[in-house]
């Protein structure tokens, strides 16, 4: 009778293990591509539904974020492209995110397509058509 309470406990115990694990490694995929680095960050959408975090010093530049979130409009958001340690491998560059109504066709991308060709990518502007998603401000 021992013997069964033991291996039930260790099999209810291993479940819960493998659960957690599970858990927490949807969790980080998930996040991955949100991570960031300063307390005022935006969640941007491109038109593949990716997702990707942004971050911006600009007071001007975050204003126009947080009004593309609250009228749920779309625009190309981009800067210089960067190597980044998330999922995407890249960030848009901080300090030259730019908020703009049209851009130059050559400089228009998906996060995949930036992904995919990153060598090419790095260290030029690139742009995406986004809609914001959600504004972090702590």
């Amino acid at each position: 009778m021992a013997n069964k309470r033991v291996i039930v406990s260790v099999f209810i115990l291993g479940i819960i293990l493998i659960g957690g694990l599970v858990l927490g490694l949807a969790l980080h995929y998930y996040f991955a591509p949100l991570k960031h680095e300063t307390p005022r960050w935006a969640v941007i959408k491109d038109t593949n539904g990716d997702k990707i975090a942004v971050e911006t010093p600009n007071d001007i530049v975050w204003e126009q974020l947080t009004q593309l979130f609250e009228n749920g409009s779309r625009m190309f958001i981009g800067s210089l492209v960067e190597r980044y340690n998330n999922s995407w491998g890249f960030r848009f560059r901080p300090a030259n995110l730019t908020v703009a109504p049209i851009t130059a066709e050559g400089l228009q991308a998906t996060l995949q397509y930036i992904k995919n060709n990153l060598d090419y990518w790095l260290g030029e502007w690139a742009y995406t058509l986004s809609q914001v998603m959600a504004i972090h401000e702590q």
